[in-house]
Order: C-alpha cells, then structure tokens, then sequence
C-alpha cells in the first residue's frame, strides 16, 4: 500500500490573529499560548513543525497552497517557504478557492505557478467543493491529479481508498482520512485517533486497497489532535509493506499499474 500524505495550507503567513487564537484557547498547550500572548506566536503557521517531523523519518509529501487567502493576501508571502519545499523535494499543489470555471482555475493555477517557479500537477479544492461535472476543467487547466473526493465524512469508508481515472485520463485520490472529520465527524481524541486509523488501514490493505490518502492541515499540528501527527507517522513506517509517498509519486504509480488496479 501506498500513502499519499499531504497538508492543506489554509491560512496565510500571519495567521488569523490573536483574538482568533485566545478565543479558542482550548485547542492548545499552555506553553503554546504563554508565546502567543508574549510573542505574537502563530501557531497556525504549522509548516516548519510539518517538516521537522517528516524529515525524522526521511519523508517527502505535499503541500496544498491557496493562491489567495480569506484576508486577501496572495500565496507569495509563502514565496520562500514553497521554493525551498520545492527545493528539498516536498510537493507543491494547488488548493483551488474557485473551480466553477477554467478560466478561474488556470489563473489560480498560473499565480501559484508564478510564485514556485515551476508547474503545479495536482490540485484539492478548497472545502472540496467541486461538482462532478467540474473535474474534467482540472484536466484542462493541465492538471494531472486531483484529491478532492471523499464518500464518507463520519466513517472509514473504503471506496476512500484506491483511486479512480476520469476519461480524460485525470487521477483522483479520494480522501481517505482527514484530520478535521476524524476530531469532528468521527468524535475520535489524540488516546484513540491513530488507533483508529492504522487498524482500518491494515484492513484496507488486507481487501486489497493499493492507496490511501492522508489529509493533515498544517494549521492543526500544534492543536489538540493534531499534535500527534509525529506519532502517526512513526506509526505508519512500522506497517508492513508500506510506503509513504507524495502526490505525484501516487500519480506515477497509478499510472503505471495495469487497469483496474486499485
């Protein structure tokens, strides 16, 4: 089985602002909020934490970037974070705010591809909201991928697993799990959250499912839940022929394998 870990960057460089933060001061550690109120810490800003820990285990995947944010700002305050993910082989992908045209799409496309220097191949939409009838736009727009999908928001769900080819040869890699549904939807906690989601894998794997998907927002890694991602993924290693791997590895592999083989 493959794993295609990725982080959805929701929010921009400074974060959603001190009120923000102290309103929902139940999401985090004392020490966490000592620094936002003395420093003007964001902990929202969960990319270097991200990489710290995949690099533990000599782990690459994929970042989802919003081209502009809720507060207007656009993705290059990122500029120098996505370069040098680009630059130590980390994935850079778009995360679209509009997918109701091409025309929005391939500008979201090219203000993100502006600012990393290189294409982007793969795509989540923002919220996942994106119509079936919209997914061929994606293809259009000169994507390779897309990760948008999920059957099942309360529940493991294996149709989450695998992934699907459209006509026009676009790959979709549903949403197996996600961090926001597994606190929420699924009312999981950090004593029983990864239990959860590596028993389900193990049978997943043992159904014959060849893909999974991990969606982990970079904005929840210094939360309560999301803080165990390290553990996760120490986890995950531990799995029996396992691999851990980025979007556009998955896409490859996808590819390569014979019809049907999912």
């Amino acid at each position: 089985m493959h794993i295609f870990i990725s982080h959805d960057v929701d929010w921009p460089r400074s974060g959603p602002g001190i009120e923000h933060i102290l309103a929902r001061s139940d999401r985090f550690d004392e020490a966490t909020l000592q620094r936002v109120r003395n420093e003007h810490f964001n902990p929202y800003h969960g990319i270097p934490f991200v990489l710290d820990i995949e690099k533990e285990f000599q782990l690459r995947s994929t970042f989802f970037f919003r081209p502009t944010y809720d507060d207007s700002q656009r993705v290059d305050v990122y500029e120098d974070e996505i370069k040098d993910l680009r630059k130590n082989g980390w994935e850079v992908g778009l995360h679209i705010n509009d997918a109701e045209s091409l025309d929005s799409i391939t500008r979201e496309k090219e203000t993100l591809e502006a600012v990393a220097g290189s294409k982007v191949l793969g795509t989540r939409v923002h919220y996942l909201r994106i119509a079936q009838e919209r997914l061929p736009l994606l293809h259009k727009a000169g994507f390779l991928y897309d990760s948008s999908l999920t059957y099942s928001r309360d529940r493991f769900d294996l149709r989450n697993t695998g992934y699907l080819i459209e006509k026009d040869g676009l790959v979709i890699f549903p949403i197996t799990f996600m961090d926001a549904y597994l606190f929420s939807y699924s009312h999981l906690n950090e004593e029983n959250v990864i239990r959860f989601m590596v028993s389900n894998l193990v049978d997943a794997q043992k159904s014959g499912a060849k893909f999974a998907t991990i969606l982990w927002h970079d904005n929840a890694i210094l939360m309560r839940g999301g803080r165990v991602y390290r553990e996760l993924l120490e986890k995950l290693v531990d799995m029996d022929q396992v691999a851990l791997v980025r979007g556009i590895d998955a896409f490859h592999l996808a590819t390569s394998n014979p019809p049907g083989a999912n």
